[in-house]
């Protein structure tokens, strides 16, 4: 009897040790999400959440939810095809797009301070928050109203401004104000200075992460751009990405996934970019870079022989991938991974330009302008614009021709089908547009989306305006 009483009594406390254990943990959840964070002082709670996002928080990483009090030292990072919001009050919102990381270092009131670490940051803040900050590496914005756009990529930084202004401090202690209708393009160089240039700004110099955001302004007849300016450029895009898209429909260009070869160059290219520091580069990179490496594709022999043979290699059914399964879409199932672009490359401009033509350049320019015609390419999710014409140059058999600047955290492209930067004048190379707009830092910085419209093109005047591009609002 006394042992039957003692073991009810054990079973009795491991029950009670349980309860508490559970409790602690539930507790320590709670703590750490936020769940009690009744009467907090902060300014920003989550609003919004499209997709996978992540919160850092003392030093444990989950998925974001709506509706949690941030806290200072939270970090937030939003993944490809993701978008967040962030309420500062009633009528003040902090969007951020996709591939983002922000940084709270101060959620109070009349002290929030925000470090952009990476990506974009769109602020639509109609009631004043008080003193207010964003830091851009050694750059700090500050404001109490507004509508503005934070851009953050490695050794560089935007702001664009639609609505009042923002004081700009710079980092060797300027400051500037970047009014309504002007934008702030920061540069750091390789003697770790930043350069900071001010310029009007078009409606077409905005990508449409941005147009988007202005037009759900609740306020947006107040902004330097009227929304009829705004949609037009909307329009015109979407009707040059259907133009791409169905010239690409009756095109038999198709081209596939990642191959063995494309993994083995991938590969390779890891190995110099960890060696990038200790690398002398032989080219000048235009974007202001530091040491580069240089890496040049030749295609070799049988792959030449395979795309002169007759055949149409782009879209014959006998295609086999790495594991074995068929590109027709009948494999395993890695069908469903697989997404779609189209790209082009274009060297047009340089036929109005042939007596700036750098001598024996002639023979790589086509009658046309046409390097590649609209193709369609397939790719997985994560990859970039550089890793697509990478592949496509390497398939199709066109030279290519890039360098990795540290300071920047990407590849510039120098050469494409031998015709390099200066070719063609003293501000002609190339540049690239994604579904119409022209991003301003590098193309693997640029993580593509099924659909996404890719147009490489040769600049000869303007530094751009020669095929469109729109930088400083000409």
């Amino acid at each position: 009897m006394e042992s039957k009483r003692k073991k009810t009594l054990f079973n009795v406390i491991m029950v009670v040790l349980i309860l508490v254990i559970a409790g602690c943990g539930v507790m320590a959840v709670g703590n750490l999400k936020g769940w009690f964070d009744k009467g907090s002082d902060s300014v920003l709670m989550t609003k919004n959440v499209k997709g996978v996002a992540n919160i850092q928080r003392n030093g444990v990483g989950y998925g974001l939810e709506k509706n949690v009090a941030l806290r200072a030292g939270d970090i937030l990072e939003t993944k490809n095809g993701t978008t967040a919001e962030l309420s500062a009050g009633e009528n003040n919102t902090l969007s951020l797009n996709a591939n983002t990381k922000l940084t709270a270092e101060s959620v109070e009131k009349n002290n929030l301070k925000l470090t952009a670490d990476q990506g974009e940051v769109f602020a639509d803040l109609t009631d004043s928050v008080g003193k207010a900050e964003i830091a851009l590496d050694e750059n700090t914005l500050t404001f109490e109203t507004g509508v503005f756009s934070v851009s953050a990529q490695s050794g560089s930084g935007a702001v664009y401004v639609f609505k009042d202004e923002v004081e700009l401090a710079e980092a060797d202690g300027k400051t500037t104000t970047v009014t309504a209708g002007e934008s702030a393009q920061m540069t750091k160089s390789e003697d770790g200075s930043w350069k900071v240039e001010t310029s009007k700004i078009s409606a077409g110099a905005l990508n449409e992460y941005m147009i988007q955001q202005l037009l759900g302004c609740a306020d947006k007849d107040s902004l330097c751009f009227t929304p009829e300016e705004l949609q037009k450029v909307l329009d015109d895009r979407a009707a040059e990405k259907k133009a791409a898209l169905e010239k690409s429909l009756n095109s038999t260009n198709k081209i596939p996934k990642t191959s063995e070869k494309s993994d083995d160059k991938k590969s390779a290219d890891g190995s110099a970019k960890q060696n990038s520091d200790t690398t002398d580069g032989n080219t000048a990179d235009t974007a202001g870079s530091g040491e580069n490496t240089t890496q040049e594709y030749t295609p070799d022999a049988s792959q030449d022989e395979t795309d002169s043979s007759g055949e149409d290699t782009a879209g014959s059914d006998g295609d086999v991938s790495d594991d074995g399964s068929s590109d027709d879409g009948s494999g395993d199932g890695d069908s469903q991974d697989t997404k779609q672009c189209t790209i082009t490359i274009l060297c047009d401009t340089i036929l109005n330009n042939m007596d700036n033509l750098t001598a024996g350049k002639e023979a790589y320019v086509p009658a046309n302008g046409v390097i590649l015609d609209t193709s369609t390419v397939e790719f997985t999710e994560g990859e970039t614009v550089f890793e697509v014409l990478q592949r496509v140059c390497e398939y199709a058999g066109i030279q290519l021709e890039y360098s990795w600047t540290p300071m920047y955290d990407s590849y510039y492209i120098q050469g494409i089908n031998n015709l390099y930067e200066f070719d063609c004048g003293a501000q002609s190379g190339w540049m690239y547009k994604v579904n119409g707009w022209f991003p301003n830092y590098g193309c693997s910085k640029y993580t593509l989306e099924d659909g996404d419209d890719i147009v490489w093109c040769f600049t000869c005047n303007g530094l751009g305006a020669d095929v469109g591009a729109e930088y400083n609002g000409e």
